[in-house]
C-alpha cells in the first residue's frame, strides 16, 4: 500500500510538471513576425523563416498529441532560425 501511494505521488508530480510550452510558443511566433517584416530579400534567411514557420507547425501538433516536451524543443527551434534569418537580413551586404 505504501508504494502504491509513493507511485501515484510520483505520477501526480510528473503530471502537474508536464505543460504546453505556451512562453516557447508565444516567442516563436513573435520572433518569426519579426524576421518576416525585415526588409530584404535573402534567400538563405528565406530558408531559415521557412524552416522556422515549419518547425512551429510541428510544435503545434506535438502539442495536440500531448507530447510538451517535444513540443517545446521545436518551438525553441524555430525561434533560433527565426532569429538567424533577422541576423541574416540585418547583415549589411
Amino acid at each position: 500500500m505504501k508504494k502504491f501511494v509513493l507511485m501515484l505521488g510520483l505520477l501526480l508530480i510528473s503530471a502537474c510538471a508536464t505543460k504546453p510550452p505556451v512562453q516557447e510558443m508565444a516567442e516563436a511566433r513573435s520572433a518569426i513576425h519579426m524576421a518576416a517584416k525585415l526588409p530584404g530579400d535573402h534567400p538563405k534567411a528565406e530558408a531559415y523563416l521557412k524552416s522556422a514557420e515549419q518547425a512551429l507547425e510541428e510544435a503545434a501538433r506535438e502539442i495536440d498529441a500531448e507530447h510538451f516536451e517535444h513540443a517545446r524543443r521545436k518551438a525553441l527551434e524555430a525561434k533560433r532560425h527565426a532569429q538567424q534569418a533577422a541576423r541574416i537580413k540585418q547583415a549589411k551586404p
